[in-house]
């Protein structure tokens, strides 16, 4: 029973505190070695909130105050980009350093040509906290899409880059062709190691996610961007049954 309840809050403190592309199948391996199969989802992706918040800002002989530019809100966020970036190895695990990997796409000097560009890119720019390339590659159909950044910026800076965890590896599984040549899907896990004892989980313990993303090719210059994602669940009675 004990067991059960750890379960079910580690799945609803996922499902609650996490944005991610990543929509899950978590497999978590215990001190012990001994390993558990969960369901849950990550949709989130700080776009679930729709929810506006009242205005508290000040004013000037009857003027309200200039909202705030993006650039002035990612400026203040936290990044875990080392100041070496280029020189260090690439999060994706290609075997190249970053700034010969994904280092070019995150800062704008290369468009993402090929779905495993944007799928080794976003990984990246989850394990080193770079919100504005995970909205710049988020297409605009995606659930998670937003057209006020600012306001999706910051929920993704409150509960949208797993600031929990370490991203570990990075395994694509299968990629497959869309309904024409501007659709494609991706078959991929992501491991993650859990850095302190919260929501059920154990510091050190790995979780696995398993998704099948979505991505879309625009007609205009070519590039390609996250659309979607699905997770399967193998409990029994579940197989077939999407999770998010």
């Amino acid at each position: 029973m004990k067991s059960i309840i750890s379960l079910l809050f580690l799945t609803f403190y996922l499902v609650l505190g996490f944005a991610t592309g990543f929509s899950i199948i978590t497999s978590i391996r215990s001190d012990s070695g001994a390993r558990t199969r969960h369901t849950t989802a990550l949709a989130a992706k700080g776009g679930a909130s729709k929810k506006k918040k009242a205005s508290s800002a000040s004013t000037t002989k009857g003027f309200g105050a200039p909202p705030p530019k993006l650039e002035d809100v990612l400026a203040k966020m936290k990044t875990r980009t080392p100041d070496n970036s280029r020189e260090v190895d690439c999060p994706c695990g290609s075997g190249k350093t970053n700034g010969e990997c994904c280092g070019p796409f995150l800062s704008g000097e290369k468009t993402c040509l090929t779905p495993a560009d944007v799928l080794r890119s976003r990984y990246n720019a989850f394990a080193w906290r770079n919100i504005k390339y995970i909205m710049d590659t988020t297409h605009e159909t995606c659930r998670d899409y937003r057209e006020d950044k600012v306001a999706w910026a910051n929920d993704l800076n409150r509960g949208g880059m797993f600031d929990s965890f370490t991203f570990v590896k990075l395994k694509t599984i299968k990629e497959e062709e869309g309904g024409d040549e501007n659709e494609s899907f991706i078959e991929f896990k992501v491991t993650l190691r859990a850095n302190e004892d919260r929501g059920g989980s154990v510091a050190g313990q790995e979780t696995v996610i398993s998704e099948r993303s979505r991505f879309l090719r625009s007609a205009t210059d070519g590039a390609w961007t996250y659309a979607s994602g699905e997770v399967k669940s193998d409990v029994a009675g579940l197989e077939d049954v999407a999770l998010n």
